[in-house]
């Protein structure tokens, strides 16, 4: 099974444009798409569950962390 996380918006270094991406949560890691028809993502995360949950983990006490220093 792999699941589909829409993002909001994204923008890649370099240029102007802004995609409607999506990250891919399956077996394999984790794959960020720049658009709903990509083919292939333009980044792979090769990682386990645990290894991912380790990661959101992180994510989580970062964004906890800017929220108490606003």
């Amino acid at each position: 099974m792999t699941l589909r996380i829409s993002l909001p918006s994204v923008h890649m270094a370099g240029g102007d444009a802004h995609y409607p991406a999506h990250f891919e949560l399956g077996r394999h890691g984790l794959a960020l798409f720049l658009t709903p028809e990509a083919e292939l993502p333009v980044l792979d995360i090769n990682a386990s569950v645990e290894q991912l949950d380790t990661f959101v983990q992180s994510l989580q006490a970062a964004l906890t962390s800017l929220r108490t220093s606003f």
